[in-house]
């Protein structure tokens, strides 16, 4: 009986990963639109940002971080967050904001710059009370 239980365990850890890894990105891309409605990020704040070369993940609460990290690590890592995923997450609720990063060769560079800032401070934080 002990090991049906093991074989249980084991196929449960491996679905409920599966299940976390296909739930992550959406989850992600609800976060960056929450984030920006928090925000409230507009075409000026953006332009105020590209132009001073402004840091999404020093605006970040310690949470927010914490929580991205904690996502990381269960996941593996946060590969699957690219611009175009970026732009996808936003394109609805900011369609302009999501039209001056695909027009404004500037923004492009700046918002690569914050997503490898961003997967890179992630990775750096202590998790705490996970």
């Amino acid at each position: 009986m002990s090991d049906l239980l093991g074989r249980i365990k084991h196929y449960g850890g491996i679905f409920g990963r599966g299940l976390l890894l296909e739930a992550v990105p959406g989850m992600a891309a609800g976060a960056i639109n929450g984030l920006f409605h928090q925000w409230n990020v507009d075409v000026d704040t953006i332009t105020e940002y590209v132009q001073n070369n402004r840091s999404l993940l020093e605006e970040m609460s310690p949470e927010t971080k914490n929580q991205l990290a904690f996502a990381a690590q269960k996941v593996g890592n946060l590969d699957f967050i690219t611009p175009i995923f970026f732009l996808n997450s936003i394109k609805k609720d900011f369609p302009e904001v999501a039209a001056l990063f695909l027009r404004w060769p500037e923004a492009a560079e700046w918002l690569a710059k914050q997503i490898d800032e961003l997967k890179a401070g992630v990775n750096g934080t202590d998790l705490e009370s996970h």
